[in-house]
């Protein structure tokens, strides 16, 4: 994807197609300049600093690929939504929120902060768990925005819309004035919906995404790989990445041959496949992931749960 202008807004593609970790920012050359998710990469995102003075950096929430180099922005102001903001007041919940403590237990934080402190320490073969970036670009937080907040840049406004799911604070940008969104991790991506977060919730993505699909917008730009999507595109595009949420609990569904807890699921690699599992973080959000599709199978009536072990309805 080349970089594309609507008005003051540019998109700036991320390194390796805009895929993880890397995510497609937005920089606005506007009276007030304004830099969105800078995840894009750093060479990029350091031409930027050096050409301009960036007023402004906005994460759409707080996770790795999409606040990686807000470091490089120090003269400008970093905001994240109130909601989210205490994941860079305090590390330890950002632990919390990607599932680690809710697998690993409180023990596992004060290693994973000692990690991320280091430049020089050991990363993991499939996540930035470990990235300096981590602590690097959490270490400062100048102020917050909320749900429904309206922000003016000069000739460019941009409303804040509440986009539950992916996060419990994740928000998308919308500027009506251009007809763009900027839908962040709806991202339409061949892998699915990411909800994998202890804040995360499998129906409100949904029901999120429906939402964003619906605003008055004739461009709707995505966080990850291709980007750019007209409405009509990215509406019919939203039903596949969407039907890719049934199309794991089938998969789960039909793995209960016999009666399995959430871990002996969770081993089968049915969302992130086998292989990857040998990273920390990806088992945690599987397991995270397979707990959530289990109790929604039980709720649709499709399973039952006794004694902690799931089957078949």
């Amino acid at each position: 994807m080349q970089e594309i202008c609507y008005g003051c807004i540019r998109v700036i593609p991320g390194d390796s197609g805009g895929r993880f970790p890397f995510c497609n920012s937005l920089f606005i050359d506007d009276a007030v300049k304004v830099v969105i998710d800078p995840g894009a990469g750093p060479d990029k995102l350091a031409e930027i600093k050096n050409k301009h003075h960036v007023d402004l950096v906005l994460n759409t929430h707080y996770h790795f690929d999409h606040i990686a180099y807000n470091y490089l922005f120090d003269q400008a102001e970093i905001r994240i939504n109130e909601e989210e903001s205490n994941c860079f007041r305090d590390r330890r919940e950002i632990a919390a929120r990607v599932s680690m403590v809710q697998v690993y237990g409180e023990e596992w934080v004060p290693g994973w902060l000692d990690r991320i402190a280091r430049a020089d320490s050991p990363q993991s073969p499939y996540t930035p768990q470990n990235r300096h970036e981590w602590w690097l670009s959490t270490a400062r937080l100048d102020g917050t925005y909320r749900w429904g907040d309206v922000l003016d840049f000069g000739r460019t406004r941009l409303e804040v819309i509440a986009a539950p799911g992916h996060t419990a604070g994740f928000s998308c940008f919308y500027f009506p004035n251009q007809g763009v969104v900027y839908t962040g991790d709806i991202d339409l991506t061949e892998f699915g919906p990411w909800y994998c977060g202890t804040d995360s919730d499998i129906d409100q993505f949904i029901a999120t995404a429906r939402h964003i699909a619906r605003l008055d917008a004739d461009t709707f730009i995505t966080g990850h790989e291709q980007g750019v999507l007209t409405r009509a595109e990215f509406r019919h595009r939203l039903d596949a990445y969407l039907a890719i949420i049934e199309q794991r609990e089938q998969r789960i569904l039909s793995a209960l041959t016999e009666p399995l807890d959430a871990k002996q699921v969770a081993a089968l690699g049915l969302i992130y496949g086998k292989k990857y599992l040998v990273d920390d973080w990806v088992r945690a959000w599987e397991e995270v992931a397979v707990e959530k599709h289990l109790r929604r199978l039980v709720r649709k009536g499709l399973a039952v749960c006794r004694n902690n072990k799931y089957s078949r309805a």
